[in-house]
């Protein structure tokens, strides 16, 4: 059985390497917390007698040797990066699993024909450089004009940052997709509160939303606050009614087929006592249908448009990042599933509103995905929460579905 005084005894240790200030975990991709971090991971993988290793943009893998080398790999694990102000469970958990994985087989003394992999990511949640980097460029997705053409808020860009983490950014070893892997395993918590309110232990993810990403400018005119209101060319007050009209749409005519966050927004000049000339802020569509994504791609369209004649100003929509909608092999489904019921756990089927590196994985692998219950649904803040419990009993679901897929 997965032992939940250890996993807490881990996740306790990543919360705790954050950058200072704020709320929450902080740690941003490729920063000394980040470091931090992954040297404690590299440092728990060795424990488990797993070879350890960091790519050259700063993956983690730690590799238990399976009885036949030709056989396909099982990789298991999730992101070691978090947003701003956000908790310790929403990626790390999926690590600690599969480090718990691993310490189950050594501590049983259990030798796979396959090779088992305990994986962490870097880059997945896009709070520093775009969203699911590591995965991307573990299959080939992303290349040398990413690392060159990507930059950061303060102009770094991906390549700078590497070598000042003291990483080589060589590419030559980093690239996995045509490697032969039966599964790519990812625990998480669910970021929703299905589990909770219907009192079920574990998820097993069918299909995962995609993702969409736009980086809106609304530029207008400053002047002064005593300019009349019918005289403005005013970009907050235009964006305020391209994001509430959106916003509208969305919830009304794509109720539960899609949802629209604006989470990040910058004003300019910024003064208290100026009209905004120009503001910036983003977009992140979320569905499991591609039609879903095309048909708001032109209702946005046409909303700017609608913007920029009712307030006078012009409205600029750039696609930031995309990935589409991601079906979870249904063998790998069937059985996490059957290995939940032999653990002990109930178990649902459902689709992930989030992205995962699961989704890029599923380029080039099989994937499959198990959902930890999220207390009260929330995630990226300091009050997001699974029991240690919980995460033991998807570690132990893991467990089980390691040894029944070595089987086949």
């Amino acid at each position: 059985m997965a032992d939940a005084k250890r996993i807490q005894r881990d996740l306790e240790a990543l919360r705790d390497f954050s950058a200072p200030g704020g709320e929450g975990t902080t740690r941003l991709s490729y920063t000394p917390a980040f470091r931090k971090a992954a040297d404690y991971v590299l440092e728990q993988m060795r424990a488990c007698a797993l070879e350890a290793r960091e790519d050259g943009v700063g993956n983690l893998y730690g590799l238990r040797r399976g009885l036949d080398p030709a056989a396909p790999k099982i990789l298991s694990g999730s992101h070691l990066d978090t947003v701003r102000c956000s908790g310790y469970f929403d990626g790390q958990a999926g690590i600690v699993c599969a480090l718990e994985v691993a310490r189950m087989l050594e501590e049983n003394g259990v030798r796979l024909r396959r090779g088992f992999e305990a994986v962490a990511t870097v880059m997945e949640e896009g709070a520093r450089f775009k969203n699911l980097g590591g995965s991307k460029l573990a299959m080939g997705v992303w290349g040398e004009a990413e690392l060159d053409g990507m930059q950061d808020d303060d102009g770094i860009t991906l390549r700078e940052a590497l070598r000042a983490y003291g990483l080589s950014g060589n590419l030559a070893c980093v690239c996995r997709r045509d490697e032969p892997v039966r599964a790519f395993l990812e625990v998480h918590m669910e970021q929703g509160s299905r589990l909770e309110r219907e009192g079920i232990d574990l998820g097993v993810v069918e299909k995962i939303f995609g993702c969409r990403w736009f980086t809106l400018t609304v530029k207008g005119v400053t002047a002064h606050p005593s300019t009349p209101m019918d005289q403005r060319r005013d970009a907050a007050l235009a964006s305020v009614s391209l994001i509430s009209h959106m916003a509208r749409i969305t919830a009304e005519q794509y109720a539960g087929r899609a949802t629209l966050t604006v989470g990040r927004m910058s004003l300019y000049p910024g003064e208290i006592n100026a009209i905004p000339s120009r503001a910036v802020f983003s977009m992140d569509f979320r569905s499991g249908q591609e039609s879903c994504f095309e048909e708001l791609d032109g209702i946005l369209e046409r909303e700017c448009r609608r913007t920029e004649q009712e307030y006078g100003v012009q409205a600029q929509c750039e696609l930031y990042t995309y990935t589409p909608p991601t079906p979870c092999a249904r063998e790998i489904v069937t059985a996490l599933e059957a290995a939940a019921e032999k653990s002990g756990s109930s178990a649902l089927r459902m689709d992930s509103g989030a992205g995962h590196d699961a989704m890029i994985f599923a380029l080039g692998w099989p994937v499959g995905m198990l959902f930890l219950p999220s207390r009260r649904g929330l995630t990226h803040c300091k009050e997001e929460w699974t029991d240690y419990e919980n995460v033991a009993r998807g570690a132990d679901a893991l467990y089980k579905a390691v040894l029944a897929l070595d089987r086949e």
